[in-house]
């Protein structure tokens, strides 16, 4: 199999493990419909590009999550700036199709955290454990843990659940 093929292969098989997790992620970052599709292609089309790279220095989904939010970060600040230079702005959650509304309101609170505690709180929901957001996001995972009893105190109205 030509390395090409294996990337492909590989880059489908990520695709297929990781769609719905990153679409959430999206959702978290982008309010609209339109907006939540367009980063997750931006998404994808890093990690599509990081691919050949990819040494298996660590597993591939903290890798793709790594990616994933370094992309969505990149995304909200040049979305925030286009934004202040519009004159019609709406700064709302579209709730279109949304009929869950602790979900909404979960969205709304993750929504409105620092991008730190937004990236912690979103890896935590996909499942990710303390040492694979280290791996994701640097911070030690005994920190990780003290923020996240934090967070989760800060969320208990929305009343998470995992």
């Amino acid at each position: 199999m030509s390395r090409e093929s294996g990337c492909k292969q590989q880059f489908e098989d990520l695709m297929d493990a990781y769609a719905g997790p990153i679409r959430r992620l999206c959702g978290a970052y982008a309010g609209c419909a339109a907006d939540r599709e367009d980063l997750f292609q931006d998404i994808f089309l890093a990690v599509w590009r990081a691919l050949p790279a990819f040494r298996g220095d660590s597993s591939a989904r903290t890798w793709l999550y790594r990616i994933a939010h370094n992309v969505a970060l990149t995304w909200q600040t040049r979305d925030r700036r286009r934004r202040t230079r519009e004159t019609a702005m709406n700064d709302g959650i579209d709730p279109s199709g949304c009929t869950d509304l602790r979900r909404l309101a979960l969205n709304q609170a993750v929504a409105a955290m620092n991008p730190a505690d937004r990236t912690l709180t979103l890896l935590w929901l996909e499942g990710l454990s303390a040492a694979e957001i280290e791996d994701v996001t640097g911070v030690k995972a005994a920190t990780i843990a003290v923020r996240l009893s934090r967070i989760r105190k800060q969320l208990s109205p929305v009343e998470v659940t995992t």
